[in-house]
């Protein structure tokens, strides 16, 4: 299943550049990519990081951060920073949700949304514009080539494969 998903995102990805689209379908598109990017790693991971408790915060955090562009969309084009993401597709962002998880009652929510949005960003710094990582001190968006971020998918993909097959042998015994 692993490779399912990181073919899935790159025929995505393909897709997203064969032509420009719609905003609608482009967001429609890009969604599925963040949602199976957040569960490639978290699949990677070990559990003891990312208890199952956590990941329906990080998978929803993974896509629901995108909602921050309706006022870029709707009634304030200027919400991009650089011309690209809202300020809130920073840094800024996952430290005020790891200062949230402080507080013993909120801890996993908070910790599970911090790390949707940190998966959700390692994304979208390979995709279009960039992020504004360090936004309110830095203005500029940060890029990364999109070919590491798939070196990151198909790492996280083969960590996740190998962990199911050791699982696989242990239950099987």
């Amino acid at each position: 299943m692993p490779w399912i998903a990181v073919t899935a995102v790159v025929v995505l990805d393909a897709l997203a550049t064969f032509r420009p689209w719609p905003l609608l379908i482009a967001g429609l598109a890009d969604e599925p990519a963040h949602l199976l990017t957040a569960w490639l790693i978290l699949m990677a991971l070990p559990e003891r990081l990312t208890p199952p408790s956590v990941w329906p915060w990080v998978l929803a955090a993974s896509v629901g951060i995108d909602a921050d562009h309706v006022p870029q969309y709707t009634w304030d084009p200027g919400f991009a920073v650089d011309g690209g993401r809202p300020p809130t597709h920073g840094l800024l962002t996952i430290v005020l949700l790891l200062v949230v998880s402080a507080a013993r009652p909120c801890r996993t929510w908070a910790l599970g949304l911090a790390g949707g949005v940190a998966l959700h960003l390692l994304r979208d710094a390979a995709t279009g514009p960039g992020i504004p990582l360090l936004w309110p001190v830095v203005q500029d968006s940060f890029l990364v080539a999109y070919p590491l971020y798939l070196v990151v998918l198909i790492l996280a993909a083969s960590v996740a494969s190998v962990r199911h097959l050791r699982h696989r042998r242990r239950t099987t015994r």
